[in-house]
């Protein structure tokens, strides 16, 4: 994309110089201090073999290394023994030092990017000359590169691209309040401090520097840069200002996000037709986990147009912040909210509506099928005892109480029941499965429940802890009385039934209540999505910025919402140009 000469090909950096694949002009910051000095020790003006690194003495400083070379300047791990700091020492080549535009504006615009002092700025000790060649020393990064972490197609956590690019977005501010564009944001010029998520801008070796003489300097390097960073207008070689830093800063939050480039070219006129006119790849499409508010930041830092940007940097920056607590909110599962989140709302709405209808539903059908349950366990108590009766019929009008004893023995053999007694027809007992014969019988003292058919009497009572059932039935013969029968038939069973049932139930209504609640504050989430983003944009139109757009489309009623919203933008971005383009029209005429 350079308009002008093509600038000599440098040899392979040295592995801690920072410098991107695709670019047309390497940069090279700042590396780590473990960097190698090469073999034959290489200085600005050529090599010197018979001098160690460590005697190499240029002006003040004494050089230790080569840490990198691009297409303008080679980079030296440097000491000032004057004041004992370490520091890195770019030089300009000397094919480009000849040229006194480059050497111009390569001090000039060193000079005006040495008077910003940012905590996100690497900083420029000294600018100056040594025998003719231009150099600026600079502060010493111990880190790498952002490119370095975007290697082979990586993705970079969200929170830690929003807290990175508001980083990045706050020096932007710094340098634009200054009147300095850097004109060449890429990952290869923002370093990384090691072991932090902390960056540092750097190289500001082709920055623009807004004055009254900067029309002929901008003309001379209007397209330098990376090519597949650049904004449209920087690859139409137009005028440029900080908005066209941001474009550039939305390309790389792009890339951190995604793991690719937005704009690709096999050529840079290909690629930057493609800049001016190709909307990129939706982020949502390659990562559908990156929050809308995120995604809408960096849709806005690539508009084609600059005033459908931010404004500058620090807004940009004010915008990342906004979603880095938004990360936040969501990664403490919404605590902190001053309201009560409609998912939370929702959810225990739900839960209290669910668990009301199911406990009662449960109750209702619980109290159902233990009624069922208990008349089920007394029909078959009677029929067992009028069975027993029968049974005894011939033997009880025979007085044959033997035969009754042993049919009673047998009975107990297959322990359904818990006691039988057959009493005759004076009341006394004749035969029994325990206790003693020969004496009146004394029903059992419990609670009478109601008569069966047949003349059975029922009552409840227990022997010991147990509950037991008790039928009571009569022995006849030819429609006459000739004794009773009295029955005991265990209860736990039943009751263990009783049991299991009810507890299943509740677990079903537990787990229904559990099941709503969680379906529930996951909708209402999403639900609460939607009109968060309506909120947002509505105070984007608040702030006066009619371009903000919010672009995504549904097939519900969200949906609907969004189109309308988009509309009403459209219209009070219209009428807010009338006036403009009809005083514009009357100035022509």
């Amino acid at each position: 994309m350079d308009s002008a000469a093509p600038l000599p090909q440098p040899p392979s950096p040295a592995p801690q110089a920072t410098a991107d694949d695709d670019a047309t002009r390497v940069v090279v910051s700042g590396g780590t201090p473990a960097a190698a000095a090469p073999a034959t020790p290489v200085t600005p003006f050529g090599a010197k073999p018979a001098l160690e690194p460590q005697a190499l003495q240029l002006g003040r400083y004494r050089l230790l290394g080569r840490l990198g070379e691009g297409g303008m300047a080679t980079v030296f791990k440097a000491y000032d023994p004057d004041i004992s700091r370490a520091a890195a020492i770019k030089f300009l080549h000397p094919s480009l030092a000849l040229d006194a535009e480059y050497r111009a504006r390569f001090l000039a615009e060193a000079r005006a990017a040495g008077g910003l002092s940012h905590p996100n700025i690497v900083t420029v000790y000294d600018v100056g000359e040594i025998d003719g060649r231009p150099y600026i020393a600079m502060e010493m990064i111990e880190g790498h590169s952002l490119a370095e972490d975007l290697t082979g197609g990586a993705q970079l956590p969200i929170r830690e691209v929003a807290t990175m690019g508001m980083q990045l977005a706050r020096a932007l501010a710094f340098a634009h309040e200054r009147g300095i564009v850097h004109r060449d944001i890429k990952p290869g010029n923002i370093m990384r401090i090691k072991d932090t998520h902390t960056i540092k801008v750097t190289d500001f070796g082709i920055a623009h520097t807004e004055s009254s003489t900067s029309l002929q300097r901008t003309q001379v390097g209007a397209v330098l840069g990376t090519p597949h960073y650049m904004s449209p207008e920087q690859a139409n070689g137009e005028r440029l200002d900080g908005r066209s830093d941001l474009f550039s800063a939305g390309i790389v939050l792009y890339l951190m996000l995604t793991g690719k480039r937005p704009f690709q070219g096999d050529n840079p006129v290909t690629l930057a037709m493609r800049i001016t006119n190709d909307e990129p790849e939706p982020i949502q499409a390659l990562r559908p986990e990156v929050p809308a508010s995120l995604r809408r930041v960096i849709a806005r830092c690539m508009a084609k147009r600059p005033e459908r940007r931010f404004a500058s940097g620090a807004e940009l920056a004010q915008a990342l912040a906004k979603v880095v607590r938004e990360l936040d909110e969501q990664e403490a599962d919404g605590t902190g909210h001053r309201i009560v989140p409609l998912r939370v709302k929702w959810a225990l709405l739900m839960s209290l509506v669910v668990a009301a209808v199911m406990g009662i539903t449960a109750t209702v059908i619980t109290s159902r099928q233990n009624t069922a349950l208990t008349r089920q366990a007394t029909d078959y108590g009677a029929s067992m005892a009028r069975f027993i009766a029968k049974l005894s019929a011939v033997s009880a009008l025979a007085e044959d109480w033997v035969a009754v004893e042993v049919a009673i023995q047998a009975m107990m053999k297959e322990g359904d029941v818990q006691s039988i007694t057959v009493i005759d027809r004076a009341g006394v007992v004749r035969a029994a499965s325990a206790g003693p014969t020969g004496k009146p019988y004394e029903p059992p003292k419990g609670k009478a429940l109601d008569s069966l058919p047949g003349e059975v009497g029922v009552v409840r009572y227990t022997i010991g802890k147990e509950p037991v059932l008790g039928f009571e039935a009569p022995i006849t013969f030819q429609d006459k009385g000739v004794g009773r029968v009295a029955l005991g038939v265990p209860e736990r069973p039943l009751l263990a039934v009783i049991r299991l049932s009810i507890t299943l139930m509740v677990i079903l209504v537990l787990v229904t209540v559990a099941a709503v609640a969680i379906a529930m504050y996951f909708l209402a989430d999403r639900f609460a999505r939607p009109v968060r983003l309506v909120i947002e944009s509505m105070q984007e139109i608040g702030k006066g910025r009619f371009d903000h757009r919010i672009k995504e489309h549904r097939n519900d009623e969200f949906g609907q919402l969004y189109a309308g919203f988009d509309e009403m933008a459209e219209a009070l971005g219209a009428r807010q140009q009338a006036p403009a383009v009809a005083e514009n029209t009357a100035h022509k005429a």
